[in-house]
């Protein structure tokens, strides 16, 4: 018998991935992987499995990741960065709205008993995502409280830049925010 919140940790853990650089993941794989999850997906929610899917079907090559993505990008992965202003000075960096979104999220990170590893700042989309997965089927509500409060409303720019861009992450976004729109509507039918 499957564990009951093994898909759901399972197809996290693949969404993160595939945020990832290709360099960084064995990317023919992780889309296998996914694609085996597409059923389990399609069970939740059917039109995420279809934004996943297509994701699936695209073409990503690390040249045009690193264009997106890294150096200098076009549509960042911290997903702080659409919402909050850029602090002009080391000062202001102490202070700003974003530093004080970040200090939360690590604060959620420990209490749930995931400690980052430094890489990456705590908005990290794909660090968020993998938290998600690593933490799926934990029951406690300070989960939710991540995705509906530090996840899901920052959402929204993200996606138009992608959309804007025309990137296929758009349809991988599209299936994470699904997912998370059903998983938390159900944790809060259930209570």
């Amino acid at each position: 018998m499957s564990e009951p919140h093994g898909d759901l940790r399972e197809t996290y853990g693949c969404i993160a991935e595939l945020w990832c650089s290709p360099r960084d993941v064995d990317l023919d794989e992780v889309k296998e992987r996914a694609r085996r999850l597409l059923g389990a997906v399609a069970e939740r929610d059917s039109e995420a499995a279809a934004s996943l899917a297509r994701f699936l079907q695209s073409a990503i090559d690390e040249e045009q990741y690193v264009d997106l993505f890294e150096l200098n990008p076009r549509c960042p992965l911290y997903l702080g960065s659409h919402v909050f202003d850029e602090p002009k000075t080391c000062a202001q960096a102490g202070l700003s709205d974003r530093n004080g979104y970040m200090i939360e999220l690590r604060g959620i990170y420990g209490h749930l008993g995931f400690s980052p590893n430094g890489k990456e700042l705590p908005d990290y989309l794909p660090l968020m995502v993998e938290f998600l997965s690593l933490s799926a089927g934990s029951g406690d509500p300070v989960r939710g409280k991540l995705a509906r409060e530090y996840v899901l409303p920052y959402l929204p720019p993200i996606r138009a830049k992608l959309k804007a861009l025309d990137s296929p992450y758009a349809g991988l976004l599209d299936a994470l925010e699904r997912l998370l729109k059903t998983e938390f509507a159900q944790e809060v039918n259930h209570v």
